[in-house]
């Protein structure tokens, strides 16, 4: 269910950063699950920029998927035209995409999140001028590097990555984002990796939404795990999960890393082992926080952040100690915006 947090002034403004002007025209997709307040709120903020708005229903039943609600001559014809398509069902997946007039349109999808941070004013804005900026300083980088105070310390050349920007806009044809949203992934070749992650109490096991207790070092060597210490239960919680992935060439093999660009104060969370922290991952990872990806190119085996890493594009710091450097701090605008 979408819950009805979401102001039309906030999506006003995000619809702007997604290009709707006053000449637009936007589908906006709907089901039985979103709040007629919802959809209220998406129209209203779509007609303070003045643009033509059309809402349809695909609620699914058993004789009708999405797909075969998508093929309806009415909904297929405004799709055609639609400069913007607006999802509040979460249904459209990459197969309904490919195989419907969505494989030409720049798709917004409005995500629920009862978690506080992202439960305001909070658009692309921010994310956007981070991500820019860091693209920017990439094009002038050789090497990234992850370590922390705890003994974390990796290196990676930047010919061995490639990247791609989630920002909460939709950035051409065929393209969903999600909002909110906001996070760099690096795929790597970690042939040649040598180094250690520490993860330290209050660092999270993604997949089991786990915080860890006690320190755990993996030992990486030709860029796999070769060797994980610790005696504690964290430490037989990741030895388990390695060993349950089914693709055993690949499962203790570091194939890349995310970096969160979402702003949000160090202070919300109560202490190392506040359980909301598991919020502020994945999709929607806080910035200053770096999660490390195992496994092969379809699954991880393994994803675990870290919450307080520093992180280097060469000499610049992009975090320093799980927070955002001076150079990816907010601005007064976007402080304003989020009510701070």
């Amino acid at each position: 269910m979408i819950i009805s947090w979401i102001s039309p002034e906030t999506l006003s403004q995000q619809f702007a950063l997604c290009g709707v002007t006053e000449g637009s025209y936007v589908v906006v997709l709907t089901d039985n699950l979103v709040t007629d307040l919802v959809q209220a709120n998406n129209q209203d903020g779509l007609q303070k920029l003045g643009c033509r708005v059309d809402i349809f229903n695909i609620q699914w039943n058993q004789k009708e998927t999405t797909s075969i609600k998508l093929q309806s001559e009415s909904l297929r014809g405004a799709l055609i035209q639609a400069d913007l398509v607006i999802d509040l069902t979460n249904s459209l997946t990459n197969e309904v995409i490919e195989n419907s007039p969505l494989n030409q349109k720049r798709i917004l999808c409005i995500q629920t999140s009862e978690f506080g941070p992202y439960s305001h004013s909070m658009t692309s804005a921010g994310v956007l001028q981070r991500s820019n900026r860091i693209h920017t300083l990439l094009l002038n980088t050789d090497h990234i590097s992850i370590n922390s105070e705890a003994g974390t310390n990796l290196m990676f050349g930047i010919d061995a990555l490639s990247h791609d920007s989630y920002t909460g806009v939709p950035k051409g044809e065929g393209d969903l984002a999600i909002w909110p949203t906001g996070y760099l992934n690096f795929s790597a070749d970690a042939t040649g990796l040598e180094g250690e992650i520490v993860l330290m109490p209050g660092d999270i096991v993604n997949d089991a939404l786990h915080l860890v207790k006690s320190p755990v070092v993996l030992q990486i060597r030709g860029g796999n795990i070769i060797e994980i210490v610790g005696e504690s239960s964290d430490a037989n919680l990741l030895k388990a999960q390695l060993e349950s992935f089914a693709d055993r060439e690949h499962a203790y093999m570091l194939k890349g890393f995310s970096i969160g660009l979402l702003y949000f104060r160090g202070d919300y969370f109560s202490g190392p082992f506040d359980p909301e922290k598991v919020n502020a991952i994945d999709t929607t990872l806080r910035g200053g926080w770096t999660t490390l990806n195992f496994g092969n190119d379809i699954a991880n085996s393994l994803s675990v952040t870290l919450t307080s890493p520093n992180l280097l594009l060469d000499n610049v710091e992009i975090f320093l100690n799980g927070d955002f450097a001076a150079t990816m701090e907010p601005d007064i605008y976007e402080l304003a915006l989020m009510g701070l």
